[in-house]
């Protein structure tokens, strides 16, 4: 398994196994050559061969038996050895710094326990919804585990899910909206303010405010907004659940990059591979630059500002409710500094750094990125080539230095400006591509997730007022009573609760009994299932069995 992936004395060599009817590895070295990466290769006297250093990573040629032992009357396959570098079908291929090879194959199907419950929970509730039939108090569902820590979690988890999913509905409409021209940062979150369009029960810690009080509500809330919509950019922070631009429904577009590429005089005194590339060529090389740093939030913008959150936070807890309320114990993220040099080793953890051996570095080496250079540039001219991509960034607006270099051996830190950043809609086609991570796609571009794409385009805007609470012993007594009478009548929709549910409190007409785990034993399940259908009515009732976890897989 992708958690398993190490070599050991007891299994030898971790790996992957290759094996297809349709496109086999080729055995000719030639035609080997044509299906390997482009940074595995490299021209020696005329032509086209292996790195060396390369070598000893080839898919290795085997013959294997169904019970796994090699045979020359086995299968016709090829391994290559852990960690994950590139697909012998597709030829994906990945930058040799990424280790795990969980965050390269995983997928939707990889999701946990809360995952899983959160959008299993959410279908069922919304199949509810749409039985006009059922009265308000039948609308709704009970979930179960056995640890009463997860019961808050799970309800944590699912109102973020809801949060974050309307947020990025609300952000879709808006920049469709707006067609091809986008939106900037200055009307950025007005417009998704616009589009959301709650009422102030939903976000004001007194929904009966007015005047002056009510535009205080109003403005911190669009502040929370823009800090969530900035925070979101954050590269690969939620992988069972894709952003926008993961799903291909947002691009960032960067309006004077191609004008100020195409500004020879901007960048004459660059290094030669800048100087001589075409305009095409700088366009490619930074956006892929621009990109690293907004994916790592290195980006200048008030709501990613230390001071400024502060405030933020401040007048949330003043004007703003759950969940869109910031507490005084949620750490807020703020934004990164780039520093064109090596991490040193009292570096703070917050910064980011990228120099001629990081995998931008390495990008900028790879022999496809600059086609009309020949010379491959060392780890020196590597960082020149960086330092200089930033300056003529620089002359023309496109970073800005906040931090002045302090001593001949610093550098100075730069960060993206908001205000070159452009909002615009994508088709939902074609997922973001990151070259640093992933060198190479398949034919047509990275895929998009399907489900997310038309759950952001058509279901998350609907989910305004779906909210979940935890039901536990840890709970204080009025809180339970309080959430009991809510969950009767259906005014909350969604309850994780310990086994304190199991027996003998009255929660009237139910129809869905969700099981987060096995339970210990069949006693359990029988009690617990037996909430559901007590009218005669037909119920639905599933439970979650986790892959890695002996007790669920007996029961299942």
């Amino acid at each position: 398994t992708l958690q398993d992936s190490k070599d050991s004395e007891v299994f030898g060599e971790a790996g992957y196994l290759y094996f297809s009817t349709d496109n086999s590895w080729p055995r000719d070295v030639e035609a080997e050559i044509e299906r390997l990466p482009d940074d595995w290769l490299e021209e020696h006297r005329g032509e086209m061969r292996v790195r060396p250093t390369r070598r000893k990573n080839l898919p290795q040629h085997f013959h294997v038996t169904p019970n796994g032992e090699a045979s020359v009357d086995g299968l016709n396959c090829h391994f290559i050895s852990t960690p994950f570098r590139f697909c012998l079908n597709c030829g994906v291929s990945y930058d040799f710094r990424q280790r795990s090879d969980f965050a390269k194959l995983t997928a939707l199907g990889t999701g946990g326990r809360s995952t899983a419950t959160t959008i299993l929970g959410l279908s069922a509730i919304r199949g509810l919804y749409a039985e006009g039939s059922l009265p308000k108090k039948a609308r709704k569902m009970l979930s179960f585990t056995d640890n009463r820590q997860d019961a808050a979690l799970q309800a944590g988890h699912f109102n973020d899910f809801i949060e974050i999913s309307i947020l990025r509905a609300a952000l879709y409409r808006a920049i469709q909206g707006a067609g091809t021209e986008g939106v900037a940062h200055d009307h950025l979150t007005q417009k998704v303010f616009e589009t959301l369009a709650l009422p102030l029960n939903m976000y004001a810690s007194d929904p009966d405010v007015r005047f002056q009080a009510m535009s205080e509500t109003e403005k911190a809330f669009r502040d929370v907004l823009g800090y969530r919509l900035y925070y979101d950019l954050r590269r690969g922070w939620r992988v069972t659940s894709p952003n926008l631009e993961q799903s291909g429904l947002l691009e960032i577009a960067y309006p004077w990059l191609e004008e100020v590429c195409h500004a020879e005089d901007i960048w004459e005194e660059s290094h030669p591979a800048i100087a001589t590339a075409k305009p095409e060529t700088r366009v490619k090389i930074a956006k892929v630059l621009l990109n690293h740093m907004r994916s790592n939030l290195a980006i200048k913008v008030d709501y990613l500002n230390t001071f400024e959150q502060e405030r933020i936070q401040q007048r949330s807890n003043q004007h703003l409710a759950y969940p869109w309320a910031i507490y005084e114990n949620e750490k807020m993220e703020h934004a990164a500094i780039l520093y064109p040099r090596s991490k040193r080793q009292r570096d703070y953890g917050g910064k980011l750094f990228i120099s001629s051996r990081s995998g931008f570095g390495q990008y900028l080496r790879d022999p496809a990125t600059f086609d009309t250079y020949e010379e491959k540039p060392n780890l020196e001219k590597t960082q020149q080539i960086i330092q200089d991509l930033l300056t003529g960034l620089k002359a023309a607006g496109q970073v800005e230095i906040v931090e002045e270099a302090n001593g001949e051996d610093e550098v100075h830190g730069y960060q993206l400006p908001a205000s070159a950043m452009l909002w615009v809609a994508g088709d939902g086609t074609t997922a973001f591509h990151d070259p640093i991570r992933v060198s190479r796609l398949p034919e047509g571009g990275g895929r998009t997730n399907p489900f997310f794409v038309n759950f952001y385009k058509t279901i998350a805007g609907e989910l305004h007022g779906l909210r979940a609470r935890e039901h536990t012993a840890q709970v204080p007594y009025a809180d339970r009573e309080k959430r009991e009478e809510l969950f009767r009548a259906g005014e909350l929709p969604v309850l994780f609760c310990s086994p304190t549910m199991e027996l003998g409190i009255d929660i009237s007409q139910l129809n869905v009994v969700n099981m987060r785990n096995v339970p210990p034993t069949p006693a359990n399940y029988a009690q617990r299932s037996g909430r559901a259908g007590r009218s005669g009515q037909p119920a639905l009732v599933f439970t979650y069995s986790s892959v890695r976890s002996p007790h669920d897989q007996y029961f299942f």
